[in-house]
């Protein structure tokens, strides 16, 4: 059963901190070596300290699990060996499991009949909107056609910034930058204008100079599918090569005045990205762009503060921006347009459209159209099907048993600030004021009445609608919501991720984690469990949220959720060269020979996954007979995955650990977990202390 892209990824995304922000010519085709040739080049069998257990074939019948060399696999080798990756499984595991449950779950929500409510009918009509192949066939690509016809046609630099100007974002293709309104880091109950480069083709502007395997395919698949989309909308194979050609040569140029992955995850990303320009700078800075025009026609007010998140970016598209360069950037947004397009149109895009998918996951699948229907749906209208789910699959009592559990974790997280050796006196009083207004967001908000879609409508299939229409509707409300919300004060008590999203997170601009409903279900939480696994799974999960307010990003942000350094300077030294060491300790990690990480961009992640582990022991250190080990195994359950090539090569590009290393590097820091297992000096899994990295 295909499920989409973005669904799969989410399990590299888990548990995050949701926040606002080639050798040779690119030009050139890659060659990209297929998955069962590089699985014969590589052995992937030989990594250190220890190998990438999570990789399908890595790990057989003859494969030692003992629990003092490798806990991951002690625990989850016969769940390893069993589960079967089939064609159309790039990952299977406990969250993918528990993914894949709720997205049957949301399908089932549009199989019965037409529902009354407003919002709820908006979801329904979209849902079948959305499946409604007959109608979508009747459409075509006509829609996408008039919009690449729109930009084929700019023969003149001066076209094109008219086109930019006052084309309606609704109907504008592709971009060549970002602006919108975003929260204040240094005042996060108000909005500024963000000015930022559009998102690039391939992800990582480092792809473009030293593209990665996971890089390769993307490129490959990404551009097959442009290729595909040009040749129906009517150009030839040649000239829809060059189309692609143009748009990453495009991308070339620009990419080396783009932040890397690596930069974007550094810890200094918030303060280089925080760049104040007033309306006159900023009218300077655009140079020929126009930028402000865009915004005042689009319904934003004149401001006297602006965010330029990336000067030599915008720096860079200026100089890039001439005549001579009007085939590539043209060309560009077209790339882009089509590609975005795909899945909206017609069944022969969709079904190209999901085979790219399938080549950026490395899996061979039919596409499951209800699947992805909830799916779109559940990320276009959102907050209907919020309340949806939450009336057919959540419940009172686990919000409050779980509300509960995560006032015992806080509580308990006093401990390990109080206990925290390298912090001042007047830095620890900031941090437990600031764990003090962290504000839990369990499972659903308590009222809808912040998020109905008043306003919003168009037609079902039923009436006539079309699939185009709707999508053109909802992002035209999207956009009038957005600049009513912009002129507004931040309303901090509203959520901004749903409760069928299936993550848990923290927000630094609110100080506010989210335990989401999705992901308290089935074997991560459900009202059966023992309190050891409850606290192994839902508990260490709380903790690491909690954490994310003292990692090396939460830790700039005050307990009002404003940008400001509340550290001394002695403090924040150690403070930063205890993540140094953290991020050393990952780099001496290797999944398989010759394959390093990028511990600079994992200590985030790394130091929520050991604080949530620690101030989890520390509430089990109250409970009386609690049994440890089925807490330990059940803590390697939840991590539990087994994956293909391409998932495992971009995990290791990942923030998150690969979760195997969530399992061990995360115990290993912990005298409680070796002592119980009887782990001393020389077996794999002991970590001497003057050698553990756990941050707090």
């Amino acid at each position: 059963m295909k499920k989409s892209l973005s669904i799969l990824l989410t399990l590299l995304l888990m548990m995050s901190c949701f926040t606002a922000c080639s050798s040779g010519d690119s030009n050139e085709e890659t060659e990209v070596i297929p998955e069962e040739e590089s699985q014969d080049i590589k052995d992937f069998s030989n990594g250190t300290p220890w190998p990438i257990i999570d990789l399908d074939g890595v790990v057989t019948q003859d494969t030692p699990a003992d629990v003092k060399d490798n806990f991951a696999l002690f625990v989850n080798k016969d769940k390893i060996i069993s589960r079967e990756l089939k064609k159309d499984d790039s990952i299977v595991g406990t969250m993918y499991d528990a993914i894949l449950a709720g997205e049957e779950d949301e399908q089932l929500m549009y199989a019965g009949d037409e529902p009354e409510s407003h919002d709820a009918k908006l979801a329904y009509d979209l849902f079948h909107l959305m499946i409604d192949w007959d109608s979508r066939n009747k459409v075509g690509v006509e829609p996408l056609k008039k919009q690449t016809d729109a930009v084929e046609s700019l023969d003149t630099i001066d076209k094109l910034t008219v086109y930019l100007r006052d084309t309606p974002k609704t109907e504008q293709l592709g971009g060549l930058w970002y602006a919108g309104g975003e929260k204040n880091l240094e005042d996060s109950s108000k909005r500024i204008i963000e000015v930022s480069n559009d998102k690039l083709l391939l992800m990582d502007s480092e792809e473009y100079s030293k593209p990665t395997e996971f890089g390769k395919v993307l490129k490959d698949a990404k551009m097959k599918l442009a290729r595909r989309m040009l040749v129906k909308l009517g150009y030839t194979e040649d000239e829809a090569q060059q189309k692609t050609d143009n748009a990453l040569a495009f991308e070339t140029k620009l990419a080396t005045s783009i932040y890397t992955a690596e930069e974007n995850g550094s810890e200094d990303i918030y303060e280089r990205a925080n760049n104040h320009y007033t309306w006159d700078e900023l009218k300077e800075a655009e140079g020929k762009l126009p930028i402000l025009e865009l915004l005042e026609n689009t319904g934003y007010p004149k401001q006297d503060d602006y965010i330029v998140s990336n000067p030599e970016a915008l720096k860079k598209l200026n100089e890039l921006y001439t005549e001579e360069n009007l085939p590539l950037m043209r060309d560009l947004m077209i790339v882009k347009g089509v590609i975005s397009a795909a899945s909206d149109l017609d069944r022969e895009c969709f079904e190209w459209s999901e085979e790219c998918s399938n080549e950026i996951e490395g899996i061979d699948a039919e596409p499951d159209d209800k699947a992805i229907a909830a799916g779109y749906v559940s990320g276009a209208l959102k907050w209907a099907v919020a309340q949806l789910y939450t009336e057919a699959y959540l419940h009172e009592e686990d919000k409050e048993r779980i509300t509960e559990l995560v006032n015992e974790i806080k509580e308990a997280y006093h401990g390990i600030l109080e206990d925290a050796d390298f912090l001042s006196d007047e830095t620890r009083e900031k941090a437990i004021e600031k764990l003090d207004a962290i504000r839990p967001c369990v499972l659903y908000p308590d009222s809808w009445e912040k998020y109905e879609y008043k306003g919003l409508d168009f037609k079902g299939p039923k009436d006539g609608g079309t699939l185009w229409e709707a999508i053109q509707a909802i992002e035209a409300y999207e956009i009038k919501e957005e600049i009513e919300e912009f002129l507004n004060p931040v309303d901090k008590e509203k959520w901004t991720v749903s409760p069928q999203t299936f993550n848990c997170g923290y927000q630094p601009l609110t100080n506010s984690i989210y335990i989401l409903g999705a992901y308290a279900r089935g074997d991560i939480y459900n009202s059966e469990m023992s309190d050891e696994e409850v606290l192994a799974k839902l508990g260490v999960s709380i903790g690491h949220e909690i954490s994310h307010a003292f990692d090396r990003t939460g830790a700039q942000f005050d307990k009002d959720g404003n940008m400001k350094n509340w550290w001394t300077p002695e403090d924040k030294e150690k403070f930063k060269k205890r993540n140094a060491k953290l991020a050393e300790y990952y780099n001496s990690i290797h999944p398989w020979e010759g394959q390093d990480l990028q511990g600079s961009i994992m200590t985030g992640e790394a130091c929520a996954d050991m604080a949530g582990m620690k101030v989890a022991l520390r509430v089990a250190s109250e409970k009386e007979n609690f049994d440890y080990d089925k807490f330990y195994r059940a803590f390697a359950d939840l991590w539990f995955v087994k994956e293909n090539l391409m998932m495992a090569r971009a995990g290791v590009e990942d923030e998150h650990p690969l979760q195997y290393l969530r399992i061990n590097c995360t115990l290993q820091q912990f005298d409680e977990f070796l002592d119980y297992y009887g782990i001393t000096e020389g077996d794999n899994m002991y970590l001497a202390p003057g050698d553990r990295v756990n941050i707090w």
